[in-house]
């Protein structure tokens, strides 16, 4: 059995590792080229994106941006879904913004299965999937993603193909992660480096 003070000593261990992790998480995004941001002050959630390449993206290619969302609040002792636990952040849209040479060429927003706006997309949500109460398995029942306290999570990877009639330059891919904290509205932005795109 732990003394008290072992406890404290390990409880204040586990909660700077905590602590520590959004720190961590939002250096090494930076290093892998993405720009980081939080949502309002004090909720201790990040978003951050990570272009699968840096470019140059050739016209017929594909260039996927991963946008993750870090949940650096201390997990609770609590049972419930992902999308119910306390200080859960609950993901309802992802906006994307695209900009070229500075210019914004494109402004859409996806939403979660099972909703999506293209369906081929639907595998590229973390998604929160329970059982009907009273029915047998298999579990059908979708519900928004949700990233959990403690958790680093890529919550939508979309694609953005380079086609012959789209302008050339540097774009800049813009995300907006809407979602629910705790029951208050938060946005989450993050913003890719710039990335040539050429014929």
């Amino acid at each position: 059995m732990f003394s008290i003070k072992k406890r404290a000593r390990f409880r204040r261990r586990r909660f700077a590792g905590l602590a520590g992790f959004a720190g961590i998480v939002v250096a090494l995004a930076l290093a892998v080229g993405a720009t980081a941001s939080g949502g309002s002050s004090g909720n201790r959630l990040f978003s951050f994106v990570v272009p699968a390449t840096l470019g140059p993206v050739h016209d017929g290619q594909t260039l996927w941006n991963y946008v993750y969302v870090t949940n650096a609040n201390r997990p609770t002792n609590t049972a419930a879904s992902r999308m119910t636990l306390p200080n859960a952040f609950v993901v309802d849209d992802v906006n994307q913004k695209v900009y070229v040479d500075g210019a914004l060429i494109s402004d859409s927003t996806f939403h979660p299965p099972p909703n999506v706006e293209f369906p081929g997309w639907a595998g590229r949500w973390v998604e929160t999937v329970i059982c009907d109460p009273g029915t047998p398995p298999p579990c059908t029942v979708i519900g928004k993603p949700a990233v959990i306290p403690g958790e680093n999570t890529a919550v939508l990877f979309p694609g953005w193909g380079h086609g012959a009639d789209e302008p050339d330059g540097t774009y800049v891919f813009r995300y907006t992660v809407h979602g629910m904290f705790n029951g208050t509205p938060v946005d989450l932005t993050a913003t890719t480096p710039p990335i040539e795109m050429v014929d």
